[in-house]
């Protein structure tokens, strides 16, 4: 028997297998650090990112940008970039990027084509499709419909039919632009676009409603809550301060014309040669109320919107600025919600009442009182069509007032005023800072332009003129100030002043109470500012009411001898139609 000892072959053995063993890890770490590295960066982690997105989306699908949580995201991805060997625009050009950015534009397609009233039904929409409802589930059919308590702006395009006829294959141009005024204007002052009908916008502002309960007699009383809508925000300041300001932006000509080609130009101005006013004219509807918001359609077109009494309600507002001849009206309900300083600007105008039936052309009158829903009728009056009278008439009516005001409080209206510093005011009255707003410019001339019709509208296209740097604002506009007076006093009557570029503002703008109270506020009201008007106005209104049309029409009659009123027109003419004498069963309301 041999005895043999492996003891050294088997230590060698053991010795080798250790190190295969530490030379395969090393080689696996090398090799899984070159394919999983690339693979993490490349792969994994934008997959990780695009669930982070996606879940940002499912809980706020147009407001995501502006959260805590979507900053850290943007935040997250410059580390990883700063971090990673590879380079930005290796990076970019992955499948992985590209389906990052469809995501995101997604989104940002959800945003233009549903708007912010489609933002909670599609939030809903997904949690359930996240929580596994099913599509038809009763869940899923009772959160796709919400109460909600709104403003809503119904505006119109005047002579839209007319222009379409002139604008022809450019008519989208003409309307987007349009659209832009309205949503950017709206937008900035906490508006939300909601629907665009052709010729017609759909703005909306959200309420917040106060529980209150109604006081009784006795220890045991049943107090019934009642809801009432409350601006806790200044919604309705804010809505009437876009509307003012839109009207204000609509007489920007340059800025609807510029993109358009000289021949749609040339049978714009043909066709509108003898209208007064300008180009581009809209009516307004404000109107406060509640209303159901939920998606309308079937799988193959889906529409988010509100359906309610009360936006039919704002439509017929903006549809009756026609009949009394003015641009805004606004409810009641919406004139409650004013603060007192802005109350006390706008102008009853008419009561009304809805029936809601048809009823018989032949039965007796109806009687308000029967009816539930009834209406005041406001508006709010500013000076915009006397930009658009003969410059002669506006020089020599104006003289003794320009002298007494400031450059700023000359200008603060936009194209045709007598020195054009709009852009400044608008940008002003936007919130904008001062980097951000263009300097004040004037042109006079001693003759009058060719391209000025009768009714006093320009059609050409001025280009702002650049004012001297070295001087500086204050003294600049107290030598404009004095330049113009003298012009004025010593008898040139010809004047002529560029138009200045519009500039819309992009982000939401900071309201202060203090804007109805700045330069270009106060000029627009200044034909209305005496108080004569109002007073006259109202004496006269509520004659009419009492059925004492002859004291009306004296009221009436008076005022629009003064100022052009068309609420004093419709009355006279309403009157007139009956020889003076109210109808029979006449009770001061009208009939919607």
């Amino acid at each position: 028997v041999g005895v043999f000892d492996a003891r050294f072959w088997f230590t060698q053995l053991a010795i080798y297998t250790i190190l295969l063993l530490i030379f395969i890890m090393i080689t696996w770490y090398i090799a899984v650090s070159s394919f999983a590295g690339p693979i993490t960066v490349l792969i994994i982690i934008p997959i990780e990112r695009m669930i982070k997105i996606l879940n940002l989306l499912v809980a706020d699908p147009f407001g995501y940008q502006r959260s805590q949580k979507y900053r850290h995201f943007i935040e997250e991805g410059e580390d990883i970039d700063i971090c990673s060997k590879w380079k930005k625009l290796n990076l970019s050009g992955m499948e992985t990027s590209f389906l990052m950015s469809t995501i995101l534009r997604i989104g940002s397609l959800m945003k233009v084509g549903f708007g912010d009233a489609g933002a909670k039904i599609i939030r809903q929409s997904l949690e359930n499709e996240k929580n596994g409802t099913g599509e038809n589930s009763d869940r899923r059919k009772k959160t796709s419909k919400t109460n909600v308590s709104c403003i809503f702006l119904f505006c119109d395009i005047r002579r839209f039919t007319d222009a379409t006829e002139c604008l022809r294959e450019e008519v989208f141009v003409f309307t987007n632009k349009i659209a832009a005024v309205v949503h950017s204007l709206c937008h900035s002052y906490g508006g939300s676009a909601n629907k665009n009908i052709g010729d017609a916008f759909l703005i909306s502002w959200l309420l917040e409603e106060n529980e209150t309960r109604a006081k009784g007699k006795g220890r045991r009383q049943n107090k019934a809550k009642t809801k009432t809508l409350v601006a806790k925000h200044d919604e309705a300041d804010k809505a009437l301060l876009a509307v003012l300001k839109i009207i204000i932006a609509l007489n920007y000509e340059s800025y609807f014309l510029d993109e358009l080609s000289a021949g749609t130009r040339e049978r714009l101005k043909e066709k509108f040669f003898h209208t007064e006013g300008p180009l581009v004219q809209m009516g307004f509807g404000l109107h406060a109320g509640k209303a159901v918001q939920g998606a309308i359609g079937s799988h193959r077109k889906l529409d988010a919107t509100y359906i309610s009494n009360a936006v039919e309600q704002a439509e017929y507002l903006e549809s009756s600025t026609k009949k009394y001849g003015v641009k805004l009206l606004m409810s009641g309900e919406f004139y409650g919600m004013l603060t007192p300083g802005n109350r006390r600007r706008c102008r009853q105008i008419d009561q009304v009442f809805f029936r809601d039936d048809d009823g018989d052309q032949f039965e007796e009158p109806p009687n308000p009182e029967d009816y539930d829903e009834k209406m005041e009728l406001y508006t709010y009056d500013i000076d915009v069509n006397f930009i658009f009278q003969n410059s002669n008439k506006v020089v020599k009516s104006s003289t003794s007032s320009l002298c007494g005001m400031s450059l700023i409080e000359k200008n603060s209206v936009d194209r045709g005023s007598l020195i054009s510093t709009d852009v400044y005011q608008m940008t002003v009255a936007m919130g904008l800072s001062a980097s951000q707003r263009a300097a004040p410019v004037h042109s006079i001339t001693s003759q009058m332009p060719r391209d000025r019709d009768s009714r006093g509208r320009r059609w050409s296209m001025n280009i702002w003129t650049n004012l001297n740097a070295s001087v500086n604002s204050k003294s600049m506009d107290r030598v404009l100030g004095e330049n113009l007076c003298a012009e004025i006093e010593n008898g040139v009557e010809n004047v002529e002043y560029v138009e200045g570029e519009l500039l819309l503002p992009t982000e939401k703008c900071i309201y202060k109470p203090s804007i109805w109270l700045s330069d270009d506020m106060r000029f627009v009201r200044g034909r209305y500012s005496d108080g004569q008007f109002f007073q006259e106005f109202n004496i006269g209104l509520q004659h009419y009411f009492h059925g004492e049309w002859d004291a009306a029409r004296e009221c009436l009659q008076a005022v629009d001898a003064k100022i052009t009123d068309g609420p004093a027109r419709y009355y006279l003419k309403k009157m007139q139609d009956t020889n003076y004498v109210p109808p029979r069963g006449f009770t001061g309301w009208s009939e919607a």
